[in-house]
């Protein structure tokens, strides 16, 4: 239960009194990750590079894959899966955005292991506006506030999604390839020349949707592009 002090008196937060904390995976009280279900979290042990998805030193991308618009490492947390997959998905279908926080900081503690340039601004992936307006609120941009919070680094809404695509789910790689084709483009007035970017969705599949808004941005001058994701499905 949480607790706040108010004009010298304890007072009960009244949305955990009505409202109490579930585990998102075996619904037991307290919080949205109790301790065995954070414990069974599958954390990414070893780095992998963003295109071929093998093991890499610090998560960049190998020299054999990395061509001048593909992403130059991937920053990844856990296989989405269990705990996490339904974390996400309550964020995402269900609007309980307050578990992001939960979720970002069980993220932040596999941080270490990345090798990504530490003057990077945080991009979210945007959604199409009429996306945004129905759900309510972009769970990327969520993730990269939280998260910019939390390490005190900069973030900034740099795309705009211009085409409204059909989700990816249920897409094979060259259909989500194809479907997420053209769908970004850079913000007005942005200056990205010479300068490093870390785009930030919920979920790495096969890349499509991250490395076309790298290649937006490196279009427009961005020198190195990182992609940030909590699982990777």
């Amino acid at each position: 239960m949480c607790y706040t002090m108010n004009g010298g008196l304890l007072t009960m937060n009244l949305l955990d009194f009505i409202f109490p904390k579930r585990c998102v995976n075996c619904a037991a009280f307290g919080a949205y990750f109790c301790a065995k279900c954070t414990k069974e979290a599958k954390c990414i042990t070893n780095p992998i590079c963003p295109l071929c998805q093998r093991q890499a030193i610090g998560g960049k991308t190998h020299p054999g894959c990395v061509t001048k618009y593909t992403l130059d490492g991937l920053i990844i947390g856990f296989y989405y899966k269990g705990s996490v997959k339904r974390a996400i998905g309550k964020i995402k279908y269900r609007w309980q955005y307050d578990i992001a926080n939960t979720l970002a900081s069980l993220f932040s503690g596999e941080i270490w292991k990345f090798d990504f340039p530490a003057d990077a601004l945080l991009v979210p992936i945007p959604l199409h506006v009429r996306r945004k307006k129905w759900r309510g609120f972009n769970q990327a941009e969520l993730i990269c506030s939280i998260l910019a919070a939390k390490f005190g680094i900069r973030y900034g809404n740099l795309l705009r999604r211009t085409i409204e695509t059909k989700t990816q789910v249920g897409l094979s790689r060259l259909e989500r390839k194809k479907n997420i084709n053209g769908a970004f483009e850079v913000v007005k007035n942005s200056n990205l020349k010479d300068k490093s970017y870390i785009l930030v969705d919920d979920v790495y599949t096969t890349g499509a949707t991250m490395n076309e808004a790298c290649k937006t941005l490196k279009r427009a001058g961005a020198s190195e592009v990182w992609g940030l994701a909590i699982a990777l499905g």
